[in-house]
């Protein structure tokens, strides 16, 4: 089995986002100090709709521990862990 090369996050487009793992913080999880896993539903890349820094505006099925999945729509995401004053925001999972 071989291994796929990984993209940059330069080059990432919406259709290579669907199905990726992320890690969301949003307000509804101990006011945003825990992070949750994700999988990114939909995705734009227009360049018009993101907050700086962003690289993707998302929904995401998120999956907290010990409750139902919920579905989060227009979270940007970014290509790392942000700082702590974008709520709700997301990242992708390395």
């Amino acid at each position: 089995m071989s291994r796929t090369a990984k993209k940059t996050v330069d080059a990432i487009d919406a259709d290579t986002l669907l199905g990726s793992t992320a890690l969301v913080r949003a307000a509804i999880w101990q006011n945003g100090q825990r992070q949750v896993a994700a999988i990114v539903t939909d995705a734009t890349t227009d360049a018009a709709l993101l907050p700086e820094g962003a690289i993707a505006l998302v929904s995401l099925t998120a999956f907290p521990p010990g409750a139902a999945s919920r579905m989060m729509r227009d979270v940007p995401l970014y290509p790392a862990a942000c700082d702590e004053s974008a709520l709700p925001a997301a990242w992708i999972k390395r």
